[in-house]
């Protein structure tokens, strides 16, 4: 007989699974405590007028994984603070600021918010007289500050959108774009914290143009490394496929605008797959910042080269050094390539064809251009139809020069082109009759 003790699985077993359950819902709840409100940002592509997007027709993006490090402010609010969690403070390389507490908002402060911003295109003001409600409703948004951007940054977590259409007489393209401007509207400490908190967890690469730009408005020169760090993270989503669709233009314009040569080594990694934006960028950054790369990219065999030239050539007449470099490469110049720089020559610029900056010349551009590869869109357009003398002799100096260092018929042919676009950009004498 055996007398050892039986082993009590049948007790055990029960026990060990359901202690395995309740410690995997306690992890899966600490994880979904700990994402945090903006942590499940989703791509907002680009949508038709009137047409509601939603993150639940676009891709999930790893921007969050970003915040962390880039964050000066976290919001809480007061409810939250008063079970006993404080606002957490993240320290920002550039401005370091306290973080900002915002209170509860009102039922009042979330009825304006939900009547500006339907997420139905049937209910977009169809009147002047509704359009004139809905500017009124904006009015008493922002009258109610914090509690204001509380509720708009309620609507912005939810990450949804509604295109008001063109000409809507509303003054704004979307509903996120309304509430943007009521940020800036309210500002203080509490619509700075709502707008760099909304730059720090969206990937549109519009979204984060405007939103730079507001901050550069509520606080000038304090958040620019900020708009940086994101213009960064949202180029890298899309070299890896993430942005499908999206113009990345307005990145670009974020990196030449609130950047400085820091930018270059970004700008010139980009050139793989967005030549021209790139290129575009490097020279309109400050004080010719970007005319060296431009320089090292034109004397490489890389097929930035011809992007990098046409750069250097709309550079030439303003900065000795992009002159130079032109000259020192003319007998090296492809002839196939000669006829691009000859509008530049002649004063023509490079633009963003979907400029959010206001980077863009009015009116309609007629010399448009798309590249598939990085979904490129721009034109070239002259700085002003009538240059000054002083502007047509320092370009026909630059012809003068480039036409001394090459006996390229292709060349020359073009030089001649360019010389007769400066000749139709000369003020014109008037006569006079006695």
């Amino acid at each position: 007989m055996n007398t050892s003790s039986p082993k009590p699985r049948s007790m055990t077993r029960p026990i060990l699974i359901g202690a395995l359950v309740v410690g995997v819902a306690c992890a899966g709840a600490w994880l979904l405590s700990h994402r945090g409100p903006d942590a499940d940002w989703r791509g907002r592509p680009s949508v038709q007028p009137g047409r509601l997007r939603s993150p639940e027709k676009s891709a999930e993006s790893p921007r969050s994984t970003s915040v962390a490090r880039s964050s000066s402010r976290v919001l809480t609010s007061a409810a939250t603070a008063s079970e006993g969690t404080t606002a957490t403070e993240a320290v920002s390389p550039v401005a370091p600021a306290t973080a900002v507490v915002l209170p509860e908002p009102t039922a009042y402060s979330r009825q304006l918010v939900a009547t500006l911003c339907r997420l139905d295109p049937s209910g977009l003001p169809q009147s002047e007289e509704q359009a004139v409600q809905w500017k009124q409703n904006l009015q008493q948004l922002i009258a109610q500050g914090p509690s204001g951007v509380s509720a708009i940054r309620e609507f912005l977590q939810k990450n949804v959108d509604l295109d008001f259409g063109p000409a809507n007489g509303l003054g704004f393209p979307s509903a996120r774009a309304a509430m943007f401007d009521a940020l800036v509207q309210i500002g203080g400490a509490e619509g700075l914290a709502g707008t760099l908190q909304t730059l720090q967890n969206t990937a549109d690469p519009r979204e984060i143009a405007v939103l730079a730009q507001n901050l550069e408005k509520l606080a000038p020169g304090e958040h620019r490394q900020e708009a940086i760090e994101a213009a960064r993270d949202a180029l890298a989503m899309a070299a890896g496929g993430k942005l499908e669709g999206a113009d990345v233009a307005p990145l670009f314009e974020v990196l030449r605008s609130y950047g400085d040569t820091s930018v270059v080594t970004d700008l010139m990694q980009a050139a793989r797959q967005w030549n021209y934006y790139s290129a575009i960028a490097l020279a309109q950054l400050p004080d010719g910042g970007g005319i060296p790369a431009l320089i090292e990219m034109a004397q490489g065999t890389s097929s930035g080269k011809l992007n990098a030239l046409e750069m250097l050539a709309q550079l030439s007449a303003q900065y000795p050094e992009a002159r130079a470099a032109l000259v020192e490469q003319a007998g090296k110049i492809s002839p196939n390539m000669w006829p691009y720089l000859a509008p530049l020559l002649a004063g023509d610029l490079y633009h963003y064809q979907d400029s959010a900056l206001g980077g863009s010349t009015p009116g309609r551009p007629s010399n448009t251009a798309y590249v598939v590869l990085g979904n490129q869109h721009f034109y070239t357009a002259p700085a002003a139809e009538i240059l000054t003398p002083e502007e047509i002799n320092q370009r026909l100096a630059v012809i003068d020069e480039l036409q001394l260092a090459t006996s390229e018929s292709a060349a020359l042919q073009a030089l001649g082109h360019a010389r007769d676009l400066l000749g139709r950009r000369q003020p014109q004498t008037v006569a006079v009759s006695h």
